[in-house]
């Protein structure tokens, strides 16, 4: 019963981070700091654009990573299951450039696409180096949710597994 509850738990993780990208991409208004930029120091605004482009990279990355979270919860990492976090992810890049384009104050960019892309792919590096490098912390964290107990095989009950 654990197994079902950690499969729903990260397979519900990229859902809700899906949901809060889209609310965040619909909510936040980047000209609001136009209103008060002049009474911000210089270095502290530069830091917050940096920042802000920064977030491409750091949303639709970590989108990839709960989705792989997701799938190795049935088992080792594959090709198959890395095309499937990529796609989803930059499909989802994609959604949510048009759909950035029907919001008011914001706008669609193919530029703001491919740094999404740029995330993705130093996630999906990240990952794969990881997962394959034995002294790694992350790839040992990415190997035990991988090395759940497939579907049909008997769980430990708590006795056995301490």
């Amino acid at each position: 019963m654990y197994l079902f509850f950690i499969r729903l738990f990260f397979f519900t993780m990229p859902l809700l981070y899906i949901c809060l990208i889209w609310l965040q991409s619909s909510r936040l208004n980047p000209s609001q700091l136009e209103v008060i930029a002049p009474s911000i120091n210089f270095n502290l605004l530069l830091a917050v654009g940096i920042i802000l482009e920064l977030g491409h990279l750091i949303l639709f990355g970590m989108l990839y990573l709960f989705i792989i979270f997701a799938l190795l919860t049935f088992g080792p990492l594959t090709r198959t299951k890395e095309f499937i976090a990529l796609a989803i992810s930059l499909s989802y890049s994609v959604i949510d450039e048009v759909h950035q384009y029907f919001v008011p104050f914001r706008s669609f960019g193919f530029d703001d696409i491919l740094k999404n892309m740029f995330g993705v792919f130093v996630l999906w590096v990240i990952v794969r180096k990881s997962y394959r490098n034995g002294s790694s912390r992350f790839g040992g964290f990415l190997r035990r949710l991988s090395n759940l107990p497939a579907k049909g095989r008997r769980e430990k009950s708590m006795e056995e597994r301490f």
